[in-house]
């Protein structure tokens, strides 16, 4: 009977209302995650942030975007993104090409595009134009 309460309990914690697995449609009913985008150029290129959140951060030499997630702290596994266009699983370290289809897909988003990290909850990141700045940085 203690168990039962426990796993009733469980279910109706915030953490419930996560969305798995994760899909775009189902998950544009999460509350967007606090916080502000900021750009900052850097020498080799640009890093764009959503608070502590998020950071995607352009090496203009390699011409790559390496994506984290830094308010996971130690990293605990793969980031899977969901856009409005496609879901994707990136390695631990998050590093793409400049021309990977996935920088698109978050940058053209409708609205907002999902992480996971596998061990926190599923953030809704607003998909502002900060983003995309610092994808094309790595572009040019």
């Amino acid at each position: 009977m203690i168990r039962l309460a426990v796993v009733l309990l469980a279910a109706a914690s915030p953490a419930a209302t996560q969305v798995a697995p994760l899909s775009f449609e189902p998950g544009k009913a999460l509350p967007l995650a606090p916080g502000q985008w900021s750009y900052i150029p850097t020498a080799g290129g640009s890093l764009a942030s959503f608070g502590s959140a998020v950071t995607l951060r352009c090496d203009r030499t390699t011409r790559t975007v390496t994506i984290t997630r830094p308010s996971s702290g130690v990293a605990t596994g793969p980031l899977t993104f969901a856009t409005s266009s496609l879901i994707r699983t990136l390695p631990l370290g998050g590093r793409l090409l400049a021309n990977d289809p996935l920088l698109d897909a978050i940058a053209f988003s409708r609205g907002r595009f999902l992480m996971s990290d596998g061990a926190g909850p599923i953030l809704a990141i607003p998909a502002w134009p900060e983003a995309a700045r610092s994808i094309e940085d790595c572009r040019n």
